[in-house]
């Protein structure tokens, strides 16, 4: 995929400071992987050069690349296999750990899955969360190598967990001897740390940015929370991690911490600022969502996988009401199934709408915006990626606009979020180079990753198996526990909308 210089001609430019409904055509050019400009100015740079790309974009939308805020890579091999599970019972059917060591050529394949999938709906940036079991250098190297290969940008976090399941969940302090044989491991991540510390100051890539991922803070241990707030600071890094994304995490805080707060208890190490972004913030009550918004924390928001695990609706209303950064992730692909934030902004959007007053306005605007702005906010790259301006890097799509959803255009914006399925992402750039022509991703073909994925699935088939046969043996237990969180009293409601 050589980057050459490019100007895209005669598209509709969607920009938010502009007619959002009948965006101006405009062209862009194009220059060392960045835009160099828009407009008539664009024109003229292209004048003369006959080493400049033209790309054609007459009758399409040009929108800034999407971005995955919040997203894991390690489980897109269990898309499909699981569904009205509660998130502490999902777990133990999709993390890693679960599993047999998977060969390197494994982890590429499954790496490429992914962000193919993304780049084809429309997504140039992803964060990825990824869990590598242990301190696997050549796993590693293997996430490294696929999202270099297919073109994709990631904003890198290795996951960090060590403390024993038992102690993050509610309840399962008193589950049987059988069962809490399965929840009281605990990892020993020095070497983890070590290898992270490594790849953030040795490994370096033109797409690649590190950033710290703790787990979420009731799975981290005081000494591991620290480490990651200070490892932060010094190299400037965004930091990851889950944070109330089950009422039961909600009921935890006011079984087993201070003031009754998560939040309180990551402030404490100065993790709460804009260096730090949460997945999910579903069961937050409205006094720390004052103090999050208030030190300009970020959350990526994950309305699929919410409910689909079951978990309720984030208030996103309130949360960019107070000041926060509001992103839009498409999280895993067993705990969703499709990586595709046209699904994810169609929902923020219906979210917004029943969290307004009646005869409001401007849902569209807010999922839009969340998917680009937010995005480029939440993954520490606010002013260089999530808008089509000089200067930015060149991460752009092309959306065919004689597709159904569009006929007739009457507002780009609202047709973009109701009706895009990403059936019309014709052309795809990051970084100023095409890594979807045509409805089709450049380094491999759809055809040649579905003979590879399902050969895969072969593969993993028996340790699939394996797990859903053991985790028989104590998942009522479990069930049994998530009912008993559910009737512990909060004096708010997240699954309610409102």
């Amino acid at each position: 995929m050589e980057r050459r210089d490019a100007i895209i001609v005669g598209g509709r430019v969607l920009d938010f400071d502009g007619d959002l409904d009948l965006p101006a055509v405009a062209d862009i050019f194009i220059e060392n992987g960045r835009i160099a400009a828009v407009g008539e100015a664009a024109s003229q740079r292209a004048m003369n050069r006959s080493d400049v790309e033209r790309i054609d974009a007459a009758g399409k939308l040009v929108i800034p690349g999407l971005v995955n805020a919040h997203y894991h890579s390690h489980d897109v091999m269990l898309r499909g296999l699981f569904e009205q599970m509660p998130l502490d019972v999902w777990g133990f059917y999709s993390f890693p750990g679960n599993y047999s060591r998977r060969s390197r050529a494994d982890i590429y394949l499954r790496t490429v899955l992914g962000a193919t999938e993304c780049l084809v709906n429309g997504i140039t940036t992803v964060q990825d969360m990824v869990t590598v079991v242990g301190d696997d250098r050549e796993h590693v190297d293997a996430i490294l190598g696929g999202y270099e290969d297919c073109g994709a940008r990631v904003v890198l976090g290795l996951q960090v967990v060590d403390r024993a399941a038992a102690d993050c969940v509610p309840y399962w302090d008193g589950l049987s001897q059988h069962a809490s044989s399965q929840l009281r491991r605990s990892a020993n991540t020095a070497g983890l740390q070590k290898l992270i510390e490594e790849l953030i100051v040795g490994t370096s890539r033109p797409r690649l940015r590190w950033a710290l991922a703790p787990s979420a803070p009731q799975r981290c241990s005081d000494a591991l929370l620290s480490w990651a707030t200070d490892l932060a600071r010094a190299h400037d890094l965004q930091i990851f991690t889950h944070l109330y994304e089950a009422r039961s995490q909600a009921v935890l805080a006011r079984m087993s911490y201070p003031n009754a707060s998560l939040l309180d208890h990551m402030a404490k190490f100065g993790m709460l600022g804009p260096r730090l972004t949460i997945a999910h913030g579903v069961w937050i009550s409205d006094q720390e969502l004052a103090q999050f918004g208030a030190a300009g924390a970020n959350l990526a928001f994950n309305p699929m996988s919410n409910m689909k695990l079951l978990n309720g609706f984030a208030p996103i209303r309130q949360y960019i009401a107070a000041g926060a950064g509001v992103g839009l992730g498409c999280d895993n692909c067993s705990g969703n199934d499709a990586q595709s934030l046209f699904q994810s902004m169609k929902m923020f959007a219906l979210y917004w709408g029943l969290q307004s007053p009646a005869g409001d306005a401007g849902a569209a605007r807010q999922a839009l915006h969340a998917a680009t702005i937010g995005g480029a906010r939440a993954v520490g790259m606010e002013g260089e990626i999530g808008e089509i301006k000089p200067g930015y890097r060149a991460d752009l799509v092309l959306i065919d606009l004689d597709a159904a959803c569009y006929r007739p255009l009457n507002s780009a914006v609202r047709q973009l979020v109701y009706g895009e399925t990403g059936t019309a992402v014709d052309t795809v750039i990051v970084d100023g180079k095409v890594v979807v022509r045509n409805r089709e991703p450049v380094a491999r073909s759809a055809r040649a990753l579905k003979a590879a994925a399902e050969e895969a699935k072969l593969r993993l088939q028996p340790d699939i198996d394996a797990v859903a046969a053991r985790n028989k043996t104590f998942v009522d237990e479990l069930l049994s526990a998530y009912r008993k969180a559910e009737q512990y009293p909060l004096d708010f409601d997240r699954y309610s909308m409102r």
